[in-house]
């Protein structure tokens, strides 16, 4: 859709959010807004129509035209968008939540007009440098997976990033990360990465994963990962690491990882606000306690499905994807082949005489267009090609042959 979006459209795509995140720190003024734009084949976003300004009093029953602040949430996925241009987000300027996965995005540009977003999805693109990426001071989430980076050094300082997500890309090393102090979360599996250095930086690191790479040294790896005495959540399988026989015990003995792998590997901390009046109590103190460690079990339990079900879901998006690609790709290969039989049967209609062109039928070529068998037009010999008479040696063949071209030459005038 190259289009201009019409107000009725964008007013139909407008739906409540019923549950406002506290973390947006938005003001209590009203229903805020998604605007959902997902699959509807943009290739730009343009409008034909004029936002409202916002700036003097409002009618009681504005409408979400008129008040374009109310949406904080803009959903982009799913279309052929290759960026994402400055003043096409200008309305939004009071956004939290944009997601324009699963686009053909090439380059980071326009989202600097976005002063309060605190989450950017722009997985599944073709963006291959960050170059472009401002240092918005409001950005908590930031997925950037399913891409083709290769270096992320050129980071911005993203001052309140918590949840940094690049997997499936082709980065080689995590050199950038020092300039996001507040990072908790990093995913960053299937790439090609070597080791896990830059992160003795990330103080506050509490999950990260780097399956699926090229980590091979055990005790360099522990020795950063010790460092980090907040990291409870360790995935580093399908790295040449894993083959060491001390890869586990290492890891328990040196860091305070709790998962590993999606196994716990520790017993459970003690619930430190147990009220300590049941220490006197034994049988209560250990019913208490009891409770509270099934209930970590339970909440652990959770977390740990809650991450395998993450990682099936993307990796069947990726599989999706790709197979989308593929099928345009199919698509764009057999326009082509189509247009060039198309022009060949053309060329050979043209060249036909009043006999030759009794003998072709439409059913003929309705029924070959397009199609891998023989057709007439790739099988009629030239004009210009003349059978080779150079071994005629005989003189009653060759006058012969002579009348044959003789009769063949009159009929082509004709």
């Amino acid at each position: 859709m190259s289009a201009h979006l019409k107000e009725d459209f964008v007013e139909r795509r407008c739906h409540p959010i019923s549950s406002i995140p506290q973390s947006w720190q938005l003001e209590n003024r009203g229903q805020y807004m998604e605007l959902d734009l997902k699959m509807c084949q943009l290739k730009n976003i343009q409008y034909a129509f004029q936002w409202g300004k916002e700036s003097g009093p409002l009618p009681r029953l504005a409408s979400i035209i008129e008040t374009p602040s109310r949406i904080v949430r803009l959903d982009l996925s799913l279309n052929e968008l290759t960026a994402l241009e400055n003043e096409n987000l200008i309305p939004f300027r009071n956004l939290r939540d944009l997601n324009a996965s699963l686009n053909r995005i090439n380059k980071f540009s326009g989202i600097e007009v976005l002063k309060h977003l605190y989450s950017l999805n722009v997985s599944h693109n073709f963006i291959k440098k960050i170059d472009n990426l401002v240092p918005l001071s409001s950005l908590v989430e930031l997925n950037l997976s399913m891409n083709e980076l290769m270096d992320i050094s050129y980071m911005p300082s993203l001052i309140n990033l918590e949840i940094l997500n690049i997997n499936n890309n082709k980065i080689r090393s995590l050199d950038g990360v020092q300039s996001l102090p507040r990072l908790r979360e990093v995913h960053a599996q299937r790439n090609d990465l070597e080791d896990v250095v830059p992160l003795t930086s990330c103080f506050h690191l509490q999950i990260l994963n780097v399956a699926d790479n090229h980590i091979a040294t055990l005790h360099n790896t522990v020795d950063i990962l010790g460092q980090l005495k907040r990291l409870e959540v360790l995935s580093l399988h399908g790295n040449p690491v894993e083959r060491d026989r001390q890869y586990r015990t290492e890891i328990l003995q040196h860091t305070n990882v709790m998962t590993l792998d999606n196994v716990s590997i520790r017993p459970l901390p003690k619930k430190a606000d147990v009220d300590m009046t049941y220490r006197f109590n034994e049988p209560s103190y250990k019913h208490v306690h009891n409770i509270h460690t099934l209930q970590d079990a339970a909440k652990q339990a959770f977390e740990e499905r809650m991450r395998e079900a993450k990682v099936k879901m993307e990796d069947q998006i990726s599989f999706m994807q790709r197979r989308i690609i593929e099928l345009q790709n199919e698509y764009a290969d057999y326009e082509f082949k189509l247009k060039t039989d198309l022009e060949s049967c053309l060329r050979y209609l043209d060249s036909l005489s009043a006999t030759e062109l009794n003998g072709v039928s439409s059913h003929t070529i309705r029924d070959t267009m397009g199609t891998p068998g023989p057709k007439p037009w790739t099988h009629r010999p030239k004009k210009d090609d003349k059978p080779d008479y150079s071994n005629v040696k005989q003189t009653e063949q060759v006058l012969k042959l002579a009348s044959l071209e003789l009769t063949r030459d009159t009929q082509d005038m004709y």
